[in-house]
């Protein structure tokens, strides 16, 4: 799977980085996963298809808010929500 080009700076200079500078427990936290997302040893799930029994393997989201991928997509979901309270237009 192709890897973004924020994850790749991230995968290339996250360990030399993090044993430079002091980084709170809960950015860690947020790194690894985002490292991790769609990982298949993270977990997975199978979809077959019942007409042509194709079979394929989905890794896991991180759902984390500092991955380019999970994070975009609950963003754009939060100003969707907001936009509908704000304002009514169509």
């Amino acid at each position: 799977m192709a890897t973004g080009i924020i994850k790749q700076i991230f995968e290339d200079k996250w360990g030399e980085f993090k044993e430079k500078y002091p980084i709170r427990p809960t950015v860690l936290s947020e790194v690894k996963k985002m490292l991790t997302c769609k990982d298949m040893s993270e977990g997975y799930s199978k979809f077959c298809c019942p007409t042509c029994n194709e079979v394929r393997y989905v890794g896991f989201t991180c759902k984390s808010r500092f991955c380019t991928s999970c994070g975009r997509k609950a963003t754009e979901q939060w100003v969707e929500k907001l936009s509908k309270e704000l304002f009514e237009v169509p």
